[in-house]
């Protein structure tokens, strides 16, 4: 294979898969894991004693014992500020918690350490890469194209190359999920249109697409970065609770607040869920929910696959309803698509191919895995991007949302409009040029957005232009003209001139997201603070130990001794003497025992 080889990265919400181009056969192939799987859980946690990051499997396993210090699902919170409402929301369903930071950007908090989501998706991306140079024979991995949903806003693409980035990995172009769907089915030999079902664990994409020798035109784009597998789990464990509080009215099931316990029923669902796939009926057995008066409460009971269908019908009603506006947006009706291709592991449901099927009468493609789809098509395009397949495969995106940037009323002045090509450049000059509002004024400042609603503050911040002026001039004498250009990966860069005399005006683009240099700063930040951030860890962990030793001896007589060995234990942790609040947890452990 070339040195130049770029890996495709399928980086989804819950599952990752990797994939490289094999000149030799002329065929993406995915790249396993040590463990031989095709499919990476995107789940991370860290070693308490190295404070190395556990990716994967190694991770998930961690869930039940540590729910609080594993960290899954960041892809829901990648590029998003914490006054998002789908962060509000998912907030309460992780077990992690999420906070904000002074400079108003998300952060992950877990064992007692705090990241940025890009971090958290780096660590994923960097055991992706350390996967594919074991496979490649110890081959120095340094560039992939990875995927993210094609509505994925400005500033959740730019932050998912941020942690590329991160990881050590140069990424040459971002490919929306369903266009990389669409190569790796091998179209572009025949003219058709085609729609892309997308649905993965948390996100949904639609996409319409008209190929023309070898040319994928995307006509419109549509989806919900908030909806999939993971929504169904939720179902389905809201509806375990509801049994069990059922089967036992005195007692209310708090999954809610507990986490161990909401890990146990999420992974019930998810195997339910698999399993409803081939069965007809699943038994779920969850001994030991609660322990009441000493005695066990759990749940045995039997889920069936029209149960099931019912629980999730409301997302597919959604997921429909968003494919009718994208046709529409479109301008195609159902009968003029050839296919219909089906893409993420969530089209498995039978529900969903069989709604599809009713609603538009059109063919389903399901000849390659829905999970590896994706991934293959990114490889597809590193490919391309290396030399190989130029006369196969070319592309022409579109932007998802509409720029614009706020006007002195609150209003959104759109820049460049949603479904147009990019890469796409536009100016604002002439009389709509940036012009100073008060004398002496040394800059001006304007906000942009993206989104399609009227009021620029109802839509996704982007960030902040600052065009520094060089001479004080009185109100409205300067004049900036503006070009607002959008890469092939939807990444937005401004630049801007003098009306009078075409000076290059350096702008300044202050994003709403930390910039790599920040996060990398913070990296070092961290690295510099390790000794200390390890016993601020330790005794986090100490503390729960404690916490669950006080939880073992409810109920029970404690006597002064106990009593006196938790305050002393207390009082160790409080000087923070790590090693002798261990002692004697160890001892009243032994006592106790």
């Amino acid at each position: 294979m070339s040195d130049v080889d770029i890996l495709g990265i399928d980086l989804g919400t819950t599952k990752s898969v990797i994939a490289i181009w094999d000149p030799q056969t002329e065929e993406p192939r995915i790249i396993p894991n040590p463990e031989g799987d095709h499919i990476t859980p995107s789940i991370v946690t860290f070693s308490g004693e190295t404070d190395r990051a556990i990716v994967g499997k190694a991770a998930m396993a961690r869930m039940l014992g540590y729910p609080e210090e594993v960290i899954y699902s960041v892809k829901r919170f990648i590029g998003r500020t914490p006054d998002d409402e789908w962060v509000r929301y998912d907030r309460e369903h992780v077990a992690y918690n999420i906070e904000e930071d002074a400079e108003h950007h998300v952060m992950i908090e877990a064992g007692g350490r705090k990241f940025t989501p890009q971090q958290i998706s780096a660590e994923v991306l960097r055991r992706l890469k350390n996967n594919a140079e074991v496979a490649l024979d110890e081959r120095q991995v340094t560039q992939a194209v990875i995927s993210v949903p094609a509505y994925f806003n400005e500033p959740q693409r730019h932050a998912t190359q941020q942690a590329g980035e991160l990881a050590g990995l140069f990424v040459p172009r971002i490919i929306p999920e369903p266009t990389a769907a669409a190569l790796a089915f091998g179209l572009g030999e025949t003219v058709e249109t085609v729609a892309i079902y997308d649905l993965g664990g948390g996100t949904f994409d639609i996409s319409v697409l008209r190929i023309k020798d070898g040319l994928f035109k995307v006509k419109a784009l549509g989806g919900h970065t908030h909806l999939g597998g993971d929504d169904f789990d939720q179902a389905i464990v809201a509806w375990m609770k509801e049994r069990f509080e059922e089967e036992h009215q005195e007692l209310t099931l708090p999954v809610e607040t507990d986490n161990s316990l909401h890990t146990r029923l999420r992974e019930a669902a998810q195997r339910a869920k698999v399993m409803l796939t081939d069965v007809a009926e699943y038994h779920i057995s969850l001994p030991e929910l609660l322990i009441v008066d000493g005695k066990p409460r759990g749940l045995e009971t039997i889920l069936t696959r029209a149960t099931f269908e019912a629980l999730i019908q409301a997302f597919i009603d959604e997921s429909l309803q968003l494919m009718d506006e994208t046709l529409e947006k479109a301008g195609v009706r159902p009968a003029d698509i050839s296919q219909i291709l089906m893409v993420g592991g969530q089209t498995r449901t039978l529900a969903i191919r069989d709604a599809i099927r009713e609603r538009y009468g059109r063919p389903i493609n399901t000849t390659i895995k829905p999970e590896e789809a994706v991934a293959r098509g990114a490889a597809i395009l590193g490919a391309r991007l290396c030399g190989y397949l130029e006369e196969r495969v070319a592309l022409w995106e579109v932007i998802p949302l509409s720029l614009g940037v706020e006007l002195a009323d609150g209003s959104m002045a759109v820049i460049i409009p949603a479904n147009e090509p990019i890469p796409t450049e536009r100016r604002r000059e002439g009389s709509q040029a940036f012009t100073t509002h008060r004398d002496r004024q040394e800059s001006i400042k304007f906000n942009v957005y993206q989104g399609e609603r009227p009021i620029a503050a109802d839509n996704t911040f982007i960030g902040e232009v600052i065009l520094p002026l060089a001479t004080p001039r009185r109100a409205g004498e300067h004049r900036i003209n503006c070009s607002f250009r959008v890469d092939a990966n939807g990444i937005l860069a401004v630049r801007a001139k003098s009306a009078d005399s075409e000076e290059e005006i350096k702008a300044e683009f202050k994003r709403g997201l930390p910039t790599v240099a920040e996060v990398q700063a913070k990296l070092q930040e961290a690295e510099a603070n390790r000794i200390e951030d390890e016993l601020t860890s330790r005794l986090f962990s100490l503390r729960k130990e404690v916490s669950e030793l006080q939880a073992s001896a409810r109920g029970q007589q404690a006597d002064d001794l106990f009593i006196e060995g938790l305050a002393a234990i207390e009082a160790a942790m409080d000087e923070r003497d790590a090693n002798r609040a261990a002692q004697l947890l160890t001892n009243l452990r032994n006592r106790s025992g």
